[in-house]
C-alpha cells in the first residue's frame, strides 16, 4: 500500500504542475485539512476543497510562471514525506523565487485527506516517526 500512496503523492504534484488547482483536487479527499506553517503562506489550516483553492490560490496569486517539481517522497507507511520545489517570479517585483516546501501527507483510500507542512526535513521525518 505505501509505493501506492507514494505514487499519488507523485501523481498529485505532476496534476498541479500540469493542470493547476482543477487537476490537483481528485487526488484530495473533500475533507481535506492542510496545515500551512506560514513560511510561505499564512500559518492556518485549510479545509476541504475550498480550503484547498484558498492555499494553492495564494501561491498562483502571489507568483508568475510558477512551476512545481517534486525532490524527493519518502514512504512513511500510510504517510508520504514530500520535498517539492517551486520556481517562480514574484507577481510585484518580477524577482526570481525558489522555495522547497516539505510537508507529511497522510493517505487512506487512495486520497490525501492530511497535509501538515513542516520547516525543514528533520522535522518532517520526526513527525512521521522516522529519523533521519
Amino acid at each position: 500500500m505505501s509505493e501506492e500512496n507514494v505514487e499519488v503523492v507523485r501523481r498529485a504534484i505532476e496534476a498541479y504542475g500540469r493542470e493547476g488547482l482543477d487537476g490537483v483536487l481528485r487526488y484530495y479527499d473533500p475533507e481535506i485539512e492542510w496545515t500551512s506553517t506560514g513560511d510561505y503562506i499564512e500559518a492556518a489550516t485549510y479545509r476541504g476543497h475550498d480550503g484547498m483553492r484558498r492555499y494553492l490560490g495564494t501561491m498562483k496569486a502571489e507568483f508568475t510562471d510558477l512551476r512545481i517539481e517534486p525532490v524527493g517522497l519518502i514512504d512513511a507507511g500510510e504517510q508520504v514525506i514530500s520535498s517539492v520545489r517551486f520556481t517562480g517570479r514574484g507577481k510585484s517585483s518580477g524577482a526570481p523565487v525558489e522555495m522547497t516546501l516539505i510537508s507529511v501527507g497522510a493517505l487512506r483510500n487512495g486520497l490525501i485527506y492530511r497535509v501538515r507542512n513542516y520547516p525543514d526535513m528533520p522535522a518532517a521525518l520526526e513527525a512521521a516517526g522516522l529519523r533521519e
